[in-house]
């Protein structure tokens, strides 16, 4: 699925608009398969509205989609930053962030970026950040263990 086009304080600007409306097209492409294109859309309204954070989480689920995780780690970070951690779009790059970190094996950092999402009001996130708790994941055991012993 691909990022919401929330604009968040965005789409005064004429070049904001025609960037919103570019992003629309390319969510549009990648919903259809059409990568290439939606990429290629993306990169224009990104020309058009470099600050934009949705149009970055946007390219970096094109990018992910593509196979190109590092593309689509760094277009995340730079949605966050230009977010500045808050809002919408900082909640879904923080979320897509921590599946890039679940995939690469690093959990901690996964962790971290999904309560931050779960914070912001992710709720797959927060199931995931609620997965991924140490001490839910010991309880689990335990219990496992438990209902093992009685069986």
């Amino acid at each position: 699925a691909v990022v919401s086009t929330q604009s968040g304080h965005y789409g005064r600007a004429p070049q904001d608009i025609e960037a919103k409306k570019l992003e629309l097209k390319a969510v549009k492409l990648a919903e259809e398969n059409q990568f290439d294109e939606a990429e290629e859309i993306l990169n224009k309204a990104l020309t058009l509205s470099p600050t934009m954070p949705s149009l970055l989480n946007n390219r970096a689920q094109v990018y992910r989609l593509q196979g190109r995780a590092d593309d689509a780690f760094e277009d995340l970070t730079n949605a966050i930053e230009l977010s500045k951690g808050v809002g919408d779009s900082a909640k879904q790059a923080f979320s897509q962030r921590g599946m890039i970190h679940m995939l690469r094996g690093n959990e901690d950092a996964a962790r971290s970026d999904f309560e931050k999402s779960a914070a912001l009001g992710g709720k797959f996130a927060a199931c995931q950040a609620a997965k991924m708790n140490p001490y839910a994941k010991l309880c689990n055991q335990m219990l496992s263990r438990a209902m093992d012993e009685l069986q």
